[in-house]
């Protein structure tokens, strides 16, 4: 078959020297030669025909004693085309990060007390605050985070207005490995009742949208601010792990906060594209841990007892995220 091959291709380059030759008066055309313009024409015919002969597979070319007919006829060979100058790196869509490949780690934690100094937040008939709420939490939570151990970091740790942007920066400035931001709902009808936990996303559901709404009242960002930070966040491997940190702490809430409280709601994990969330640089959530909206509620957030069981739910959901993290991390090293 490699001789076949080289005969093919010896006859060719002789036949393009030949022609070399006489065009630049290295050798002469005998008289009896096709005049130039008739020998231009057939010697393209000529190279036309060489380069199929040099493209036609030696298997297919007879040279000898033809096949047996009962010979079965070799199966054709299927080669992929792609068009010219297009990468051969196949292109996939993006999938979601491997932490074993991408090891991290979990150290620092912000949690944001949601609203305070002139902004309350939500207000219960018995005038008792979101605020004042969010903030006690955080202290409880910040206390059970250092004895994890976890270095805790508050947006605020006293009764102070804070923007959003400045709770957001706070956490980005810090590096924090985590974003907590604490919230109590308000609700109507007033009988639901429940957590519910969020990550960043977007949302049609009516009430998603009201809460939203009155959560980034007080956010200095621009549409065009809004549109950048969103891009960025749909595109980005963090979102995966808002919502793997989201789907723990709702679990750990519900399942705390449940016994002693048999009508409360399990809300679940929702997407919305609160202004605390789309800026922060590390996985972050947003949770409502309760229902100002809900007497029955309100009744339970006076308790000293039910602030601390709610802040204990939140370690929980922190410290099994954490550990998953960690333990991964443990078994790459």
């Amino acid at each position: 078959m490699a001789r076949v091959e080289q005969t093919k291709l010896q006859v060719l380059r002789g036949a393009v020297q030949d022609n070399f030759d006489i065009l630049h008066g290295i050798k002469t055309r005998p008289a009896t030669e096709t005049p130039r313009p008739l020998r231009h024409w057939l010697w393209g015919l000529l190279l036309i025909a060489g380069m199929a002969y040099l493209a036609t597979p030696a298997s297919v070319v007879s040279i000898g004693k033809a096949s047996s007919p009962s010979a079965p006829a070799p199966a054709p060979v299927v080669t992929s085309v792609r068009a010219a100058g297009e990468p051969d790196v196949i292109v996939s869509r993006p999938q979601p990060l491997n932490r074993e490949v991408f090891p991290l780690s979990l150290k620092r934690i912000v949690i944001d007390p949601g609203h305070g100094g002139v902004q309350t937040g939500a207000v219960a008939e018995s005038g008792l605050t979101e605020k004042e709420v969010t903030l006690d939490v955080a202290l409880r939570l910040r206390r059970l985070l250092t004895d994890a151990p976890f270095e805790v970091l508050l947006t605020r740790d006293s009764d102070k207005t804070l923007a959003l942007e400045k709770r957001v920066d706070f956490a980005n400035s810090n590096s924090a490995d985590l974003f907590v931001s604490i919230h109590v709902n308000w609700m109507e009808p007033r009988t639901i009742r429940g957590p519910e936990t969020f990550f960043v996303g977007p949302t049609d559901d009516p009430l998603t949208m009201k809460l939203v709404s009155m959560e980034n009242r007080d956010s200095k960002h621009s549409f065009a601010d809004l549109r950048q930070a969103l891009d960025k966040i749909y595109i980005d491997a963090r979102r995966n792990e808002s919502r793997t940190l989201a789907k723990t702490i709702q679990g750990q809430l519900y399942g705390f906060l449940k016994q002693g409280n048999a009508a409360l709601e399990n809300r679940g994990v929702k997407t919305a594209p609160f202004a605390v969330l789309m800026g922060t640089q590390m996985p972050a959530i947003l949770v409502e841990v309760s229902c100002l909206s809900n007497s029955d509620e309100v009744k339970l957030l006076t308790n000293g007892e039910y602030r601390e069981k709610i802040a204990l739910a939140l370690l929980e959901g922190i410290r099994s995220y954490a550990n998953n993290i960690n333990g991964l991390q443990r078994k790459g090293t």
